[in-house]
């Protein structure tokens, strides 16, 4: 997948859903702070951009799922608050 064909936000996005942040990213992977947003503004780096696509090619975990997964849905019940009877 070419990174530059992809928005900067969708890139930021795939991290997040990953790691939490993008900083964790850059930790999880020894990169200096700050590469992802430097190699988003324009500042080649090989290294930064191969860790970025290993990311992005694999699939989201399981623990990533959105809240309205069947995962999340068969967890729980309403909030107290949207629970009453009408």
């Amino acid at each position: 997948m070419k990174l530059s064909k992809m928005h900067p936000e969708d890139i930021k996005a795939a991290i997040r859903k990953r790691f939490m942040s993008v900083s964790a990213f850059e930790r999880r992977f020894n990169l200096p702070a700050k590469s992802v947003h430097d190699l988003l503004r324009g500042r080649h780096s090989a290294r930064v951009e191969e860790a970025i696509k290993s990311v992005i090619s694999q699939p989201v975990s399981e623990f990533s799922k959105s809240e309205h997964s069947e995962y999340s849905q068969k967890d729980g019940d309403a909030h107290r608050l949207n629970n009453k009877t009408r």
